[in-house]
């Protein structure tokens, strides 16, 4: 008998490591599945350039990549280019705006000349205080695009040169 006993407290010992074990298992954090993310899409480089307004004597450009956001504030590139002129005539002037996306403000930041054979003027500080958006305005265009993350419609250009080329459109 005494061997049937010990059988018994063996088997009984034996059930209780093992259920245990299942017991640790099931305690034990189940192994992480591996996440993998796709990495960030590449920043755009490089300026791209979209027509967003025009009058008769003006093209209105806007450098889409050029947008720097910080917070609700961001600045963008805009350029003012002549819509009559000689072919090989590169003469232009280009704004760094600022935009206060909620507020519906804006103010031209900086502002540079570029000549007629294409070499810019280093840029200046305009002192200009920031003004409500009007409606239907060239600000408001600019607001627009660059707030809401838009692009005009039509082809895009790698640089204002590329516009003038193309008979400034």
């Amino acid at each position: 008998m005494r061997t049937l006993d010990r059988f018994r407290i063996l088997a009984a010992m034996g059930g209780m490591v093992v259920m245990a074990g299942s017991a640790a298992a099931q305690d034990a954090p189940a192994p992480q599945a591996e996440t993998v993310e796709a990495p960030p899409a590449p920043a755009p480089t490089g300026p791209d350039w979209w027509i967003f307004s025009r009058s008769d004597q003006r093209g209105y450009l806007i450098d889409v990549n050029s947008i720097v956001r910080t917070g609700d504030e961001l600045t963008v590139r805009i350029a003012r280019v002549p819509r009559q002129g000689d072919p090989s005539d590169y003469s232009h002037t280009e704004d760094v705006f600022g935009i206060r996306c909620t507020a519906r403000e804006t103010h031209v930041d900086t502002s540079m000349d570029v000549f007629e054979d294409g070499a810019p003027t280093e840029p200046y500080a305009t002192g200009e205080p920031w003004e409500a958006v009007r409606p239907d305005s060239l600000d408001e265009g600019a607001l627009t695009i660059a707030c809401d993350d838009r692009r005009p419609p039509g082809p895009s250009y790698p640089d204002i040169k590329a516009w003038i080329d193309a008979g400034r459109p």
